[in-house]
């Protein structure tokens, strides 16, 4: 693993609960280092297989269409502009 960069990322206030709810669950289970870096590192991962090979259209489409279901705007089901 390389170096760290630290940033900021600003959570609203339930985003910040599951960044900390998360690494407390792995603490229990007996992760000691478990922590809110771990988990956002993570989510990127998952994030980074999610849009790998996609377009640059495919990936504005995939975070419109997931704004637009967070607003109640697409059901649950549409696939992010996949064909």
């Amino acid at each position: 693993m390389g170096r760290y960069r630290v940033i900021a990322v600003s959570l609203n206030a339930d985003e910040a609960a599951e960044a900390d709810r998360i690494p407390a669950i792995l603490r229990r289970a007996g992760v000691p280092k478990a922590n809110r870096s771990l988990v956002i590192r993570e989510a990127l991962r998952r994030l980074e297989d999610e849009l790998r090979g996609k377009s640059r259209e495919d990936i504005f489409r995939y975070f419109v269409d997931c704004y637009a279901r967070r607003a109640g705007q697409l059901p649950s089901g549409e696939n992010h502009g996949q064909r």
